[in-house]
Formats: structure tokens, C-alpha cells, sequence
């Protein structure tokens, strides 16, 4: 008897790895996913809410660690990169399917100019980056008193 395990015949399998090497060749070629001297760069994909108060950006960044994300805000664009790192390699097998890489991602969100950059909160929980960005207060607007003033003359000399 060999050493090799039996794994059942899935008739649909082909047909579910095509799909995934079809899904994948379109990530590639879509403006999601750029690859830069062999390393991809995923698009991040986020859920970005209004409330009265803040705006709230949530992204999924799973296998990722709060120390692998970096989150900045400059001219109304807040800008979110993540590297994650090559796991160490296990030496002890052979591969016979590797589908997780290591990825970069990166995005950037355009903010209106009324937000409290000084206030920008990023937490961390479950593979979910959450980025709370309070909204300035509008200047209310204010009744300006109108007051009767005096004539001035001026003497034209000819």
C-alpha cells in the first residue's frame, strides 16, 4: 500500500479552479490590483459611513496586525497601507496548494475639508480596521446687525 492519501473525486472541481484562475487573471488586470517589481498591491476595499458626528471607514484586512497597517491624513485624503510579511516558510512538507500571499494593500479615501484631523481615531479588531474621523462643526450662521450710520460729506475742492 502506498503512502499516498485517496481524496474523493469532486466533478465539480475543475470547474471551481478555472473559476478561481478566472477571478484571479481579472484581479490582476483590474485597477484594484497593480503589481510593482513582482509584488501585487491589492485595492482595499471599504465601507465608508456618514453619521451626524464623524464619518466611520471600516476595511476588512485579515492575517494582517494593528503594527502592519499604517494610516495617515494629509490635504483631505486619508491614506491606508498594509505589508504584510512573508509567514516563515515550513520546511517540513511539500506544498500541494498554496493559495494565501502576502500582500500589500493601499487606499486612499478623499474627505471633505471639514473634518477634525487632529481627532482621527484607528482601532483594530478582528482583522477589521475601523478609522473614526470626526466632522468639524459648521459655522452656524449669525444675524449681523445693521446700524444706522451718518453721512459723510466730501468736500470736492474745484
Amino acid at each position: 500500500m502506498s503512502d499516498m492519501a485517496l481524496i474523493r473525486w469532486n466533478p465539480w472541481g475543475d470547474l471551481f479552479d478555472l473559476h478561481s484562475q478566472v477571478d484571479h487573471l481579472f484581479q490582476s488586470l483590474g485597477p484594484d490590483t497593480v503589481r510593482m517589481n513582482g509584488d501585487e498591491i491589492a485595492g482595499l476595499p471599504v465601507d465608508i459611513r456618514q453619521t451626524d458626528d464623524a464619518f466611520v471607514i471600516e476595511a476588512s484586512v485579515p492575517g494582517f496586525r494593528p503594527e502592519d497597517v499604517e494610516v495617515t491624513f494629509a490635504d483631505g485624503l486619508l491614506t491606508i497601507k498594509g505589508n504584510r510579511s512573508a509567514e516563515t516558510e515550513d520546511k517540513s512538507g511539500t506544498y500541494v496548494r498554496r493559495e494565501r500571499r502576502t500582500t500589500s494593500v493601499f487606499r486612499q479615501v478623499g474627505l471633505p475639508a471639514e473634518v477634525r484631523d487632529d481627532h482621527i481615531n484607528a482601532t483594530f479588531d478582528n482583522g477589521v480596521l475601523r478609522i473614526t474621523v470626526p466632522r468639524a462643526e459648521k459655522a452656524q450662521p449669525r444675524r449681523i446687525p445693521v446700524t444706522a450710520g451718518t453721512a459723510k460729506v466730501i468736500d470736492a475742492k474745484s
